[in-house]
This record gives structure tokens, sequence and C-alpha cells, in this order.
């Protein structure tokens, strides 16, 4: 059995979060007790729920999620040891 396909790309609106230039960002400081904390973040898309990017802080507590364009995102934050539960940010816009 042979089957022709035709491929079609398929364009979702949440396709497009990113963008090729600096675009917007969502930037910040994590702390604990009060004071810079190092650790890692997810930023996912709120709509769809699909992770849009991860990044390690620097040891300053100090990050950035850069090339977003302006939807409504939540941001996960995982302490490094365990210690305690994750940490959640929801409708966090860029700017």
């Amino acid at each position: 059995m042979l089957l022709d396909l035709q491929v079609k790309q398929a364009i979702c609106p949440s396709d497009l979060i990113l963008t090729s230039d600096i675009g917007l960002a969502i930037k910040g400081q994590v702390k604990e007790l009060n004071i810079p904390f190092p650790c890692r973040l997810r930023l996912f898309e709120r709509a769809s729920g699909r992770l849009i990017s991860e990044v390690m802080t620097d040891q300053s507590g100090n990050y950035v999620f850069n090339h977003l364009t302006a939807n409504k995102f939540f941001i996960v934050a995982h302490h490094p040891l365990n210690q305690y539960n994750a940490v959640i940010a929801d409708l966090v816009v860029p700017k």
C-alpha cells in the first residue's frame, strides 16, 4: 500500500511565543528568607501549559527570560535541595 501525503505546516498561535530578536523579557531575583538564592526556574505558557524555557539563576538569584512575545506565562521555581515545595508565580507578563 502506498500513501500519497502532502504535509502542511501547522501554525498555532502558541508557536509564536519566542522571537529571534531580544523581544520582551521577564526578569527578577529569587530570595529565600529575604536572602538572594540561586535555583532553577521554568517558564510555561499559561494558555497551553507548554514549557517555554528553563534557566538557572546566577549566584545572586538573578534571572532573565528573553525573546518573549506579549503573552501570559507562569514561572515555577524549584528549591535545589528539595527542602520546600516549588513556588509558582502566575499571570506573569513580559515587558
